[in-house]
């Protein structure tokens, strides 16, 4: 993953628990995430052990953090430096949602490294969305799950994120829905 992402882990730990919950994670790892460059490629094992040291220090499991963080990352990035991309779709979740992969494509023509997600949204009868994601990654649907409901509140769209089903050998993409409340 980019180095915005493994910088951005300080952002969730810093408002959703406290910086000096920050400085007590990143002190043993020698001030680990001053060295990361934003726009440079690493490891994802970078990234899980980073996730896995805040989840250790702060007591939670890995899907309550990587939730929050999906959450935190739309609200983040939405009045930073992708506000533009988020200000150019009007017609709300759904809208935003069916364009993701654009805004990937776009995104990837300045991150040549970047091997991002792809979804497959679909508005169902009774106005709910299904979502099929598909990523060379494991283990993120929660981080999904946030995203998708930090979309929604982005919006003004309250909603619960049901996760369906996990990819399998046979299917290859992890399915959520969106039902509005």
């Amino acid at each position: 993953m980019y180095g915005m992402v493994n910088k951005f882990i300080s952002t969730t730990v810093i408002n959703r628990y406290s910086e000096q919950d920050w400085k007590d994670i990143n002190q043993p790892l020698e001030d680990y995430e001053s060295s990361f460059i934003e726009m440079q490629p690493y490891s994802d094992d970078v990234t899980f052990n980073l996730v896995g040291a805040c989840v250790t220090h702060l007591n939670v499991d890995a899907a309550t953090f990587l939730r929050q963080m999906g959450e935190d990352w739309v609200k983040e990035t939405s009045q930073g430096s992708y506000r533009s991309m988020y200000a150019l779709v009007s017609g709300g979740a759904f809208e935003f949602l069916s364009n993701l992969n654009n805004m990937h494509q776009v995104i990837s023509a300045q991150l040549k490294e970047l091997v991002p997600p792809s979804f497959l949204c679909t508005k169902n009868d009774d106005d709910s969305i299904t979502i099929h994601y598909y990523s060379t990654r494991d283990g993120l649907e929660p981080f999904v799950e946030g995203l998708l409901l930090g979309v929604c509140n982005y919006f003004n769209e309250p909603a619960t994120i049901t996760f369906v089903e996990a990819k399998t050998e046979d299917t290859p993409f992890s399915t959520f829905r969106i039902n509005f409340v």
